[in-house]
């Protein structure tokens, strides 16, 4: 059964804030750049792994015999936590349990994707060739065959974490922190942890700003454990280890939640932690593992000469990072001329940004003279560029032929699209309704038209009653001859 889909985790505390680091948390880097051991903090990793004074109670299938519960080290839980996973294919899933070594490689990576220093945009095999996504060696973990060929992308990794969980937690995972600890005092929950430990991991780092403020001491967050950094790295496992081991064993976990931050929760192992160089130095790529990442580097470029997609991607990164370095290298050489912006900075109260719109509308409101004015343009003459007779006159002695002629002054105008020949046909002519049959019909039908042309040549000699039915068709053939021209015959 497909577990249910997650929503997004909130904070455990009331208003988190933001740590300083959470903007630079993935690791970002251009295609076929390895990723070094200082880079995912390999010697961290190694510590968690190899780590055997923690104990973490094992999970168990619901329906399993009852029996004295069995206890696991971190190593030994994380991949059991894959192995159970039902996004884990057999083909893999074998290869973890045959290969010691490429297991204890999968799981680092996984750790890493679980933990969000690798997002989904990565892929650890040369042969990819999608343009969503960069490929990266990681040297330092692709030491033997089957981790160099058997290593998947990140995507397909974390669909196995995302898949990690019990089976009583089908339809009821657990979305935040406070779920777990609920959980474990849970009185259903009679042996094995509340959850997975993936889960578990997923959930501390969802929350990490919460983590940081009840555990961890002043100057220290959740992300300095895994970040790139100079510190000893076994005080940086051991207090992974004792964070995750806090969160799936302790009974005492739904306490936090209403204790106040200050001063740091103690833990069953406190975290201690400092910022000292580690000496001897960690972290440190041998030379094998340069030459590898090289061949490797060599070997993409080869491989990425044959995909359009991601050429034209490449090319679009390249000139986002010239941009960025033409642009510090204006800020080192000092100010100078700065270009035209949208907005400029205006002196005021508060300084604030102003849009170069209403900058002018105030100028304007002043009084103030326009920029787009020749200097001096209030004292010359521009009498010469007005016209000396308007065109109202010339476009009324038109109108007025058009109607003489019968023709519909609307055909020609510049102002509407063209008209197709056929309806141009139909429009030429002025048509009014003829009130003895209903019809529209040009106004040269009309049994008035000829007393019309008359009275117009000499004059209104025909009496009153001729010339009340002339303006009455008159005054129609001006209402149809407006309809007309809106469209509306």
């Amino acid at each position: 059964m497909a577990p249910r889909a997650r929503p997004k985790a909130a904070a455990a505390g009331d208003s988190p804030k933001k740590l300083s680091k959470e903007a630079t948390w993935a690791i970002k880097k251009p295609d076929a750049e390895p990723l070094l051991r200082r880079d995912i903090q390999w010697q961290v990793l190694t510590d968690i792994f190899s780590d055997r004074t923690f104990r973490f109670t094992a999970p168990v299938d619901s329906g399993s015999p009852v029996g004295p519960a069995i206890f696991l080290n971190f190593d030994q839980l994380y991949l059991e936590a894959l192995l159970s996973s039902i996004k884990t294919t057999q083909n893999l899933r074998s290869k973890l349990i045959e290969h010691p070594p490429f297991a204890v490689n999968f799981c680092k990576i996984c750790l890493l994707i679980n933990v969000g220093r690798i997002n989904t945009t990565l892929a650890f095999y040369p042969s990819m060739k999608t343009a969503l996504r960069t490929y990266h060696p990681v040297p330092s973990l692709q030491a033997d065959d089957p981790s160099r060929k058997d290593m998947q992308d990140a995507p397909r990794i974390k669909g196995i974490l995302k898949a990690c969980f019990l089976d009583w937690e089908v339809m009821d995972q657990p979305t935040v922190l406070k779920d777990i600890a609920k959980k474990a005092v849970a009185p259903a929950l009679t042996r094995g942890p509340p959850t997975t430990v993936v889960t578990a991991i997923f959930l501390l780092f969802a929350e990490a700003a919460w983590v940081s403020e009840k555990y961890f001491p002043p100057g220290f967050d959740l992300y300095d454990l895994f970040y790139p950094s100079d510190m000893p790295s076994l005080p940086r496992a051991h207090a992974f280890l004792s964070l995750v081991h806090h969160v799936l064993e302790s009974k005492s976990f739904l306490a936090d939640f209403d204790t106040p931050t200050p001063p740091p929760i103690p833990l069953e192992r406190p975290i201690v932690i400092d910022r000292l160089d580690a000496h001897p130095q960690e972290n440190v790529d041998p030379v094998e593992e340069l030459t590898y990442a090289r061949e490797m580097k060599e070997v993409r470029l080869g491989i990425v000469k044959t995909v359009p997609a991601y050429l034209k991607r490449e090319e679009q990164l390249n000139q986002r990072e010239q941009k960025k370095v033409e642009k510090e290298k204006e800020k080192d050489e000092g100010p100078g001329i700065e270009p035209a912006n949208k907005k400029r900075r205006v002196a005021g109260a508060d300084n604030v940004l102003r849009s170069y719109a209403k900058v002018a509308h105030d100028n304007d409101a002043k009084e103030a003279v326009p920029d787009i004015l020749p200097y001096g343009w209030e004292y010359e003459d521009w009498s010469h560029t007005v016209p000396n007779s308007s065109g109202l006159p010339h476009a009324w002695h038109k109108t007025k032929r058009d109607m003489e002629q019968n023709h519909d002054p609307d055909y020609d105008s510049d102002e509407e699209d063209a008209w197709s020949y056929d309806t141009l046909l139909r429009r030429q002519l002025l048509t009014v309704e003829d009130p003895t049959t209903g019809q529209r019909v040009p106004v040269k039908q009309l049994k008035e038209y000829d007393e019309w042309i008359r009275r117009r040549d000499h004059g209104t000699d025909g009496g009153d009653d001729a010339e009340s039915v002339v303006q009455d068709h008159g005054d129609e053939m001006d209402m149809d001859r407006g309809s007309d021209g809106d469209g509306d015959d």
